[in-house]
């Protein structure tokens, strides 16, 4: 079945895309492998495209940014290994190079941007609000990692009642294996189209 998008009830969610998570010369995005598979993938370029198109469409484009300190996280996990790698806080500030969003996806004057201490999209952020108070129903889900901010967020949404559509190629996990198992996994609860046939039912 075709894809299907309303437009004046839909809006792309840009997750995550910030130098400290992307950039080649971060050492966090090479020792988590995304700057590779980023670079492997042009998954970029596909999400530059998959926003300008939405923009042209008049489908809002909300940039979600990680800031450790941003909202109210009563508690902080400790246990893992990635707990330990971003628990100081130097990662992902606000305001410093590798809090801000990759240069070729960065936000336009005017678009929406909301930080968030964690991995949904929703925690601390005030995301809800914003999209309930421009009567978004439908959510587009793109950003790094597929298996952290993106599904955490769609796992999130669904219990909000939100409907999901992940742009498959505009998201990456650390591999290219990890990345497919988790859309698999996500198959059942989402529609999971390219940047190509989102832009296509965008019309």
């Amino acid at each position: 079945m075709a894809l299907s998008i309303d437009k004046s009830k839909t809006a792309l969610l840009v997750m995550d895309v910030q130098n400290d998570i992307t950039h080649p010369d971060s050492p966090m995005a090479q020792q988590l492998g995304f700057a590779g598979m980023i670079q492997q993938t042009g998954m970029l370029n596909k999400l530059r495209r998959l926003m300008d198109a939405c923009r042209a469409s008049a489908v809002p484009v909300i940039h979600v940014l990680i800031d450790l300190e941003a909202g109210v996280q009563p508690r902080w996990p400790h246990r893992g290994a990635f707990f330990e790698m971003v628990g100081g806080g130097k990662v992902c500030k606000r305001g410093t190079w590798g809090g801000d969003p990759a240069e070729l996806v960065k936000p336009l004057p005017g678009e929406p941007v909301v930080y968030k201490c964690i991995f949904s999209a929703f925690v601390s952020s005030g995301l809800q609000e914003l999209l309930d108070g421009r009567g978004i129903t439908d959510l587009i889900l793109s950003g790094v990692s597929t298996d952290a901010v993106v599904e955490s967020t769609a796992w999130d949404a669904n219990d909000r009642g939100y409907s999901n559509i992940l742009a498959e190629d505009c998201c990456v996990c650390g591999t290219q294996e990890a990345h497919e198992i988790t859309v698999r996994r996500m198959a059942g609860r989402l529609d999971i189209a390219t940047a190509d046939q989102i832009i296509a039912a965008l019309g």
